[in-house]
């Protein structure tokens, strides 16, 4: 395992990187957010500057430099920090594994295919179809969690990293999202009472928003 301090790159914005920036402060790994500016006018020096120099295999953020190993990718970043640090919660046996990999799936397409597109391209009209699909799909990962402690049974995984991110950043889009789903706003409570996350939230290198950046039609 590298011993140096990772770097973890990325637009300014909670954006893709949150989940793996919650999965190190679970981890208790000390890293270094290096973040990139991005205006309006697609001024994207500082971040071009560095991709030409940092070598990666294929470039894009957010990335993460651990010690000589580099990785791009925000669930690739995810699970080679679980095989280095906890295989533990990429979860036992390949059932469970296969379960994970289906709500990751599940959760990341709801999340990137249709919010972000939403968030980015705006209208009246695309939101009210994106709510009807969220609608139905939240209730989907309702029904398969039940009772659950977390998403998929007693023990701790990285997709629950994964999808208390994407859920808090619906409830930032519309508070009320969560009303007919009791469990998913337990779900969120027990993330944020982690000793680990809860330190990491109330801490000062905690970015609270911009959810997004200013390209963005909708902002949050």
């Amino acid at each position: 395992m590298a011993q140096s301090k990772p770097v973890l790159g990325y637009w300014k914005i909670r954006g893709l990187a949150h989940p793996v920036r919650f999965l190190l402060a679970y981890l208790e790994v000390d890293f270094e957010d290096k973040y990139y500016e991005l205006t309006p006018e697609l001024k994207k020096d500082y971040w071009y500057a560095d991709r030409s120099k940092l070598n990666l295999e294929f470039p894009n953020l957010p990335y993460l430099i651990d010690g000589d190993f580099k990785v791009t990718e925000s669930r690739a970043i995810l699970k080679y920090l679980c095989r280095t640090r906890k295989p533990e919660l990429l979860g036992k046996g390949v059932e469970m594994q296969t379960r994970l990999d289906t709500v990751d799936d599940f959760m990341y397409d709801l999340w990137v295919l249709e919010f972000i597109g939403l968030i980015y391209g705006y209208t009246e009209e695309r939101r009210k179809q994106y709510k009807e699909l969220e609608a139905i799909k939240l209730g989907y990962l309702s029904s398969f969690m039940k009772n659950n402690k977390w998403v998929t049974g007693s023990e701790i995984t990285y997709v629950d990293f994964l999808v208390y991110e994407i859920l808090y950043q619906l409830t930032v889009f519309d508070s009320n999202c969560l009303d007919k789903f009791e469990n998913l706003k337990e779900f969120m409570k027990r993330v944020e009472a982690l000793p680990a996350i809860s330190k990491y939230i109330n801490s000062p290198q905690f970015l609270q928003a911009p959810l997004y950046s200013k390209m963005a039609v909708y902002k949050i």
